[in-house]
């Protein structure tokens, strides 16, 4: 029988260390999830009224408002929870929530200090908000208006959240324009190669805004093969509490789009790397397979075409090996400049010493004579990466 146990302990071991030694490259915390909710305590003071600080009057925004307290909760692994503050107007279900502090990455504890002037700045965003939206509720700045405010709890890597049930607080706020840079995300199949649940709004990928400050315009860089499909949504939420829902109209992949609940898929043709621009204004999108390649005197073309390189899916990077000589070179992909921005725009695609893949003059690469193997990576807002020169 003692011999028997040992078998069986030493069988057990073997099998608790095999299964460590072939897990050891997973990242279990890429799927952690949040398990329940924080409860969020009501504060001491829930009636806030933030006078501004100027030259001749001495306001209280830059004094201490109130402390939120809440409980702990833990992810599925143990992993790190993050903690953040979401506020919206009373009634509006956060569909246009905002952080508080603005742009608060989160906190490991279990309290939040607030200001005053964290108060006001999120109020004046998520009124900013309300009017861009069209929507119907409002914030009035001469009196106290309700919001509720609820604490979201994170898991750090996976992003997976779960939420508090709300609070009411009642601000009476000054009027201070917040600028606020629109926003435009994608959602499908294609999350998954950034590290995102597919079709996961609340982990929607965002794109980069190059709009004018007035405008909705929005570009990326996906990575893609056949048969993904997504779409473009205006915020990060559960599809109930999406406020644009972006796709194409009875299936025609045509380049014009219509926001609905049942807007349709735009689907990948084939592998690649594509450049998307979208214009919500006008709900119209550009969706182009890209071809880079390198150019220069120093190339075989010299300036008059780009040596094309080859792209690598899993990877995401664009690869070529060729003799170089003494000389300057580039990054283009002239294939759908005009196409996307008419004639003459050539180089509107170009990748230099900026390390971008929009124009915007940035320099040559001076290289010298001899065989090499370049690589470029270019990332989901155009930031790019290059090995070989």
């Amino acid at each position: 029988m003692k011999k028997l146990k040992f078998i069986l302990i030493l069988l057990l071991s073997i099998g608790i260390w095999s299964c460590e030694d072939d897990d050891a490259d997973i990242d279990i915390f890429r799927s952690e999830t949040v398990e329940g909710t924080a409860v969020l305590n009501t504060p001491n003071v829930v009636d806030f009224e933030i006078t501004e600080t100027t030259d001749v009057v001495d306001g209280n925004e830059n004094e201490t408002a109130t402390t939120f307290t809440w409980t702990k909760v833990k992810g599925s692994y143990n992993g790190t929870i993050l903690y953040l503050l979401e506020m919206d107007i009373k009634g509006n279900n956060f569909k246009n929530g905002v952080y508080v502090p603005l742009g608060g990455q989160g906190t490991t504890e279990l309290s939040q200090e607030i200001s005053n002037k964290d108060l006001n700045m999120a109020v004046n965003a998520i009124n900013t908000q309300l009017v861009t939206s069209g929507s119907a509720l409002k914030v009035d700045f001469s009196t106290a208006t309700e919001f509720d405010i609820r604490v979201v709890s994170m898991a750090d890597v996976s992003k997976d959240k779960s939420f508090s049930e709300p609070i009411t607080i009642n601000v009476n706020a000054y009027e201070k324009i917040v600028v606020i840079e629109p926003q435009l995300f994608i959602t499908g199949s294609v999350q998954s190669y950034y590290g995102k649940s597919n079709w996961n709004p609340e982990q929607g990928l965002e794109m980069r805004y190059i709009g004018d400050g007035t405008t909705k315009v929005f570009e990326a860089y996906l990575k893609a093969t056949e048969g993904d499909a997504f779409k473009f949504i205006s915020n990060q939420a559960v599809w109930d509490n999406i406020v644009g829902n972006y796709g194409v109209i009875d299936g025609a992949q045509d380049g014009n789009l219509i926001n609905s609940g049942d807007s349709g898929n735009i689907e990948i043709p084939e592998e690649g790397q594509y450049y998307i621009k979208v214009d919500i204004d006008n709900l119209t999108y550009e969706l182009i397979k890209m071809q880079w390649g390198v150019i220069g005197n120093a190339t075989p073309d010299s300036w008059d075409g780009e040596t094309p390189m080859t792209y690598d899916f899993n990877t995401n990077t664009w690869e070529i090996t060729l003799n170089l000589t003494d000389g300057e070179v580039k990054f283009r992909s002239k294939s759908l400049s005009n196409a996307v921005f008419g004639a003459g725009e050539d180089w509107k695609f170009n990748v230099g010493t900026n390390l971008n893949a929009w124009d915007d003059g940035d320099g040559n690469f001076v290289v010298s004579a001899g065989s090499t193997t370049i690589t470029l990576k270019i990332g989901f807002k155009g930031d790019a990466v290059i090995t070989g020169i």
